[in-house]
């Protein structure tokens, strides 16, 4: 007897690609097993294609041809992550990881309360937390939360420097705080 797991259109986070080589190759493997729509910007295009690839959705500042049949292209005037995030929130998508390394923390900061956003770069892992975030967590592991405020409360966790915390246990740790309304926390991949 088998079992199989039917994903439906928009259940899978979206791909949007900044920098295809920010992480690890065996990682952006991972990313693309169940198959997410493909986002990237003319700059990247080329080199998402050229790992045999197929994008979804290109964005571009002026109108392109382009080779591979079937891709949306889009327009964009003045930044390619904002336009993006626009454009998966009115498509439906809930959720998308980002694969670059730079990013404006104020554009990301601003859809938060519509999609959930995991960045993904330099081998690292960054996502926004609400307070009272919990994960479980190998004891040993290294992760990094920002803003660090006078007011943060962890439990499960080590403060190794200002902004630095290690997990105690192999179990769940949580963190507390009472403003801003989110934080970065990031991990090593």
């Amino acid at each position: 007897m088998s079992s199989h797991h039917i994903v439906r259109e928009r259940q899978e986070p979206a791909l949007l690609i900044t920098d295809f080589y920010s992480i690890d190759e065996e990682l952006v493997g991972q990313l693309l097993e169940w198959s997410p729509t493909i986002v990237t910007d003319v700059n990247s295009y080329e080199a998402v294609t050229s790992q045999a690839y197929k994008v979804d959705v290109i964005f571009t500042p002026v109108p392109i041809d382009l080779p591979q049949e079937h891709v949306n292209t889009v327009l964009y005037d003045v930044n390619y992550i904002a336009s993006a995030l626009r454009y998966l929130i009115a498509e439906g998508y809930k959720a998308v990881n980002i694969l670059g390394s730079g990013f404006d923390q104020e554009i990301l900061e601003s859809f938060v309360q519509e999609i959930d956003l995991v960045w993904l770069h330099d081998d690292k892992r960054t996502i926004f937390v609400q307070s009272g975030f919990e994960k479980w967590m190998p004891a040993g592991d290294h992760l990094f939360i920002e803003p660090a405020w006078c007011d943060l409360a962890t439990s499960g966790l080590n403060r190794i420097g200002e902004n630095h915390f290690e997990t105690i246990n192999d179990d769940f740790f949580s963190i507390r705080f009472s403003a801003p309304q989110f934080c970065l926390l990031t991990e090593k991949l």
